[in-house]
């Protein structure tokens, strides 16, 4: 049994299944437990990205144009995933809010120390970074898929479009 439970925690989300123990025990060390209530605000577009986060349950949606009559809703994430990805750019800042749709238990990262433990073993950086962008795939197949439903039943081809011009 493991002293540190937040190591047990972390064994637990899917993201992060079959990392080393020793890697697990550094991102405890840099890590800690934080809840949300429904509609909390994680973090907002635009603000400083300093801490990675991976939900151990509830979910969170992740909403663009903020603060502005043109909100939208690009994705809700649950439990194994992880929110925060901007942190670990040369220009941290959110590219999205994040607001929590149900109670919501999550791990928050230090972004800058998790960025050295990545730097000190390039093995572990590339795993990471792999799962990061796997995560990030996932997301922007999501989105294609939304807009797709949104602008695809009103795309009109040029081509149908001038042959209706012509007619």
């Amino acid at each position: 049994m493991d002293k540190n439970p937040l190591i047990t925690t972390l064994q637990g989300i899917r993201f992060l299944h079959d990392i080393d123990p020793g890697h697990l025990e550094q991102i405890a060390n840099i890590s800690q437990p934080c809840e949300f209530d429904e509609h909390d605000v994680v973090f907002r577009e635009g603000q400083p990205a300093d801490d990675i986060y991976l939900v151990v349950s509830g979910k969170v949606s992740l909403q663009i144009g903020a603060g502005t009559a043109g909100c939208k809703l690009i994705v809700t994430v649950g439990p194994g995933e992880i929110l925060g990805w901007s942190s670990l750019t040369d220009h941290p800042r959110f590219a999205a809010t994040a607001i929590a749709t149900e109670r919501t238990r999550m791990i928050r990262i230090d972004g800058d120390r998790l960025q050295a433990i990545c730097d000190s073993d390039p093995q572990f950086g590339y795993e990471f970074m792999r799962r990061t962008m796997l995560a990030l795939a996932k997301r922007v197949t999501a989105t294609w898929t939304q807009l797709e439903d949104v602008y695809v039943a009103h795309y009109v081809p040029i081509t149908a479009f001038a042959a209706a011009q012509n007619d």
